[in-house]
């Protein structure tokens, strides 16, 4: 699959989606200086060319009740793989990225409260190809450009 074509204009509409997903497509298109039609035009194309995966709702970070870690995972053996699998089966498993250099993966982990965090990251150490973890947890969130 070739790699989607932006122009200037779908990077500033992104960056407007970005920033508000709940604009309205006339608020859109003022902001953009087209039409509604064509903004429309924009975001479905994006949509369909795999640019614009989805849309989601984002929490306050700093919720009173909510506890997030960062977990870095240290792969051992071939079924290092599967473990990743299965952390899908995590559900509060926000993020996994592998990443290189002494660490395989870097887990975003949110929870409740810290209990859900060590069950987690207890849990992820039985599983096959877990070598060994790191914890770190979020203090503070200072801001998030996502």
């Amino acid at each position: 699959m070739s790699k989607p074509c932006l122009d200037e204009v779908d990077r500033r509409l992104l960056a407007e989606l970005r920033a508000d997903a709940k604009l309205s497509q006339t608020a859109l298109a003022a902001r953009l200086g087209l039409s509604r039609s064509a903004v429309q035009e924009r975001i479905k194309r994006m949509e369909r060319d795999g640019v614009i995966l989805g849309y989601t709702v984002r929490m306050a970070a700093d919720h009173p009740n909510g506890v997030r870690a960062y977990l870095l995972v240290k792969g051992r053996g071939p079924s290092h793989d599967r473990a990743v699998q299965l952390l899908a089966g995590f559900p509060e498993v926000r993020v996994a990225d592998s990443v290189g250099g002494e660490i395989d993966l870097v887990l975003q982990v949110e929870a409740e409260h810290l209990e859900g965090i060590t069950r987690v990251r207890d849990e992820l150490a039985k599983l096959p190809g877990i070598g060994n973890t790191q914890t770190l947890l979020v203090m503070q969130a200072r801001f998030d450009r996502r």
